[in-house]
């Protein structure tokens, strides 16, 4: 039998002189390097504390919500309660499914930490505390903690909650994320979409209960309530004169956001289509999805936002209500990032062994039962890294909106340094940086999690 030497744990000062200072070039190296870091670093400092962040102070809500109707403010603050506690119910209740559905299979389980999510989230909450620290009043800090209390209050209650109510409330989660996008958008036509669908999603889940249930006449209960509560809660706001404040009021850092998840919602679920239509045998829909991602990728996306901008409205009719900048932009936005995941799910649904369709259609499934249950699992497992990729690189590529003079947190710095009492005082130099820390922290908060979601499904090991 092979005996094999035990372990010999390195001390930090063996490795340094092993690695850094093991000859007299590899220690000049060093030397020069570490010189160099030092110098940087002390420099960067020296301009940190020596610069003047006056130009951030007096438009830090400019960076966040842009041109929103300043006595309107407190509709993104209730927003954003509204969308934490969402957030806070819908992750502890998974935490807590995925715990239960562990220990039935008797596989270990992650132990819940609030130091965890610390770790996950830092770059979010130091970039977050960081804005705040420009604010000239307290109320923006007590905003912030009260909007973290949120979070974490509704992720203890759904840790806490059993199997028959976190059926139940995970749909009250979705509720409280669709109420946001009310309050923020008020009885405009976003509004006006964000409660039909809440009415639908209610009333497709509350039948699909009631028929798995067999219970029909719950399921008739259900809709007639959801219906009902809709209808109530949709006059009221009308009663109460709840404007509506549509998405041309938004800007910063708020409509930023806002862009890349209209891109990466709609453009996934259309890419997957694409994907699965290019490989379709029916001539038409193969050759119309080969066009449509072929064109799309072939042009580069600010000569798409440049055609939305100024060559799409000559299209409409004279007569017609051309839609608004934005809309046409986020369409490009959406389309462009579709035809990219389009691509990515097909490297992915090639991967599948054509075997395993094989067996499945040998077994009498139907062909959308094994693209939903057997395929695509597998295909949009394999491409979780370059799926999270082109998210990043859409989130990056709203910055291309500013070319547009589109109100979103790359143009807001040119705005601030526009205006009369910062004009030609060079103060780009501020601004970008700090555009630059909101951009690399949610990236890069988007990157850890891919990660840390790879490594779960074990992409890459089995």
């Amino acid at each position: 039998m092979t005996k094999v030497a035990p372990h010999k744990r390195i001390t930090t000062t063996s490795w340094i002189k092993a690695n850094l200072f093991n000859n007299w070039y590899n220690s000049i190296i060093t030397i020069v390097a570490l010189s160099g870091f030092v110098f940087a670093l002390v420099s960067l400092l020296g301009w940190i504390f020596a610069s003047d962040y006056l130009i951030i102070r007096r438009n830090l809500t400019l960076f966040m919500v842009g041109r929103y109707p300043r006595d309107e403010l407190w509709r993104p603050w209730v927003s954003g309660y509204l969308l934490m506690g969402g957030f806070g119910l819908g992750s502890g209740m998974l935490w807590k499914s995925a715990e239960a559905d562990a220990q039935s299979k008797g596989l270990p389980t992650e132990p819940h930490s609030w130091l965890d999510l610390l770790r996950r989230f830092w770059a979010v909450i130091a970039i977050l505390i960081f804005f705040v620290s420009f604010a000239r009043s307290v109320t923006p800090y007590l905003a912030l903690a009260a909007a973290f209390v949120t979070f974490f209050l509704a992720r203890e209650i759904g840790r806490r909650l059993n199997a028959a109510m976190r059926n139940r409330v995970l749909y009250f989660a979705g509720l409280l994320g669709l109420l946001s996008l009310v309050v923020l958008a008020g009885s405009s036509g976003l509004g006006a979409m964000t409660v039909g669908a809440l009415l639908g999603a209610w009333t497709l889940a509350e039948t699909r209960q009631a028929f798995e249930a067999k219970h029909r006449s719950a399921t008739a209960i259900s809709r007639l309530s959801g219906l009902v509560v809709g209808v109530v809660v949709w006059q009221g706001m009308i009663a109460l004169d709840f404007e509506g404040f549509g998405w041309d009021h938004w800007g910063g850092l708020h409509l930023t956001l806002f862009v890349t998840v209209i891109g990466v919602g709609a453009g996934f679920p259309f890419g997957i289509l694409l994907a699965l239509g290019r490989q379709s045998k029916l001539p038409v829909i193969k050759s119309a999805s080969v066009i449509f991602i072929e064109f799309v990728r072939g042009v580069p996306l600010i000569s798409l936002l440049f055609l939305s901008s100024w060559m799409l409205p000559l299209l409409f009719p004279r007569n017609f209500d051309v839609p608004g900048q934005l809309t046409r932009a986020m369409i490009v936005i959406t389309a462009f990032s579709a035809a990219y995941i389009a691509e990515i799910v097909r490297g992915g649904l090639q991967a599948v062994p054509r075997g395993q369709v094989e067996a499945a259609q040998a077994s009498g499934m139907s062909a959308s039962a094994i693209q939903r249950l057997i395929v695509l699992p597998q295909a949009l497992r394999a491409v979780i890294p370059a799926m999270v990729g082109q998210f990043i690189s859409l989130f990056k590529d709203t910055s291309l909106l500013s070319i547009l003079k589109i109100g979103e947190l790359l143009h807001i710095s040119r705005v601030a340094n526009s205006q009369p009492e910062f004009l030609g005082e060079g103060l780009a130099a501020i601004t970008l940086p700090f555009v630059a820390l909101g951009f690399w922290a949610i990236a890069y908060t988007f990157s850890k999690e891919s990660r840390r979601f790879e490594k779960k499904l074990g992409v890459g090991i089995r």
